[in-house]
């Protein structure tokens, strides 16, 4: 290792050290700042700056509000906030209404998710229009808002009443059941031993045309091997082989080592309402399929038992 390599990773340790040391004086600092007792000691302790007296007075303050902004974000789950736009060409001066939504399952957070509006039209002051947000596409964002924030026509004189609380309300629903449905989901795949998708490794994808010659100059070798494999997996004990489900958590498909498949359509609540299963003939299991009714969780024994 040279000399530069070396000073280069002592300045990374060093750096990495400041970070830790800032974080721990931000979080004694938040403590220190928290305590019930500090503005009234601020009070009445004499002091030689009153200058001093003041500007600890304002940290407190400051903390106080943050720590009630904290309560409200876990209690409610859903919380309003204010932003500028920085565009100079924004619509209503740049005055941007965020709403922030915190999904927390199982006493664990998960994610946050916001949403922004604005004032599209000056005629009306309580009008909103969502600019931008980090809701996922799966989420029926627009047609929350086209049921709960309904924009109002040009020619018409009185405006359309929207409802940002019931609109905020039905968005936190809609996420939180999607984050259920893919921890549920994340479970029948430990319960039946598949893999989960995010932890295999990546492969190299293969060039179109190499595949393409690939098929062509396909020996007889490999084929015997497929029909080893597939031969091998019928003869062994019949379990899940793959279970995939598709972006929004509503569809479920189950695949069997000796050929069954099976599709399960699932509510927004976490039940299997429908469920086909095939053979491997196409022959339809009408008492499998009965077996997978109910709710997510457990749908793995359901089917097993």
């Amino acid at each position: 290792m040279s000399a530069m390599e070396t000073l280069d990773n002592e300045i990374g340790d060093l750096q990495a050290k400041i970070a830790i040391l800032q974080a721990h004086r931000a979080n004694l600092s938040t403590i220190l700042l928290s305590q019930p007792h500090l503005p009234a000691r601020l009070e009445q302790r004499p002091v030689q700056h009153e200058g001093h007296r003041r500007k600890a007075a304002k940290l407190v303050e400051k903390q106080s509000k943050r720590n009630l902004e904290n309560v409200y974000r876990a209690c409610a789950g859903v919380t309003a906030f204010k932003v500028k736009d920085p565009d100079p060409y924004a619509v209503d001066d740049g005055n941007v209404l965020g709403v922030r939504i915190e999904v927390a399952i199982s006493g664990r957070f998960i994610e946050t998710y916001n949403v922004l509006f604005n004032r599209p039209d000056a005629q009306y002051k309580m009008m909103l229009k969502i600019h931008k947000h980090t809701i996922p596409p799966c989420i029926p964002l627009q047609a929350l808002a086209n049921k709960w924030l309904p924009m109002t026509r040009k020619d018409v004189e009185t405006a359309t009443e929207q409802n940002l609380v019931k609109f905020g309300r039905s968005l936190r629903k809609e996420l939180v059941s999607w984050h259920m449905r893919l921890e549920a989901i994340t479970k029948l795949r430990s319960e039946a031993g598949v893999e989960d998708e995010a932890a295999r490794p990546e492969e190299a994808e293969e060039p179109a045309a190499g595949r393409v010659l690939n098929a062509f100059m396909s020996s007889d070798d490999e084929s015997d091997e497929d029909d080893e494999e597939l031969q091998r997996r019928r003869n062994s004990p019949v379990k899940i082989m793959e279970l995939e489900a598709d972006a929004a958590g509503r569809e479920i498909t189950l695949t069997w080592t000796n050929g069954r498949v099976g599709i399960m359509k699932v509510t927004k609540d976490g039940e299997v309402e429908k469920a086909v299963v095939k053979d491997e003939d196409g022959t339809r299991d009408a008492a499998l399929g009965r077996k997978a009714i109910g709710r997510i969780e457990g749908l793995v024994q359901r089917l097993a038992a």
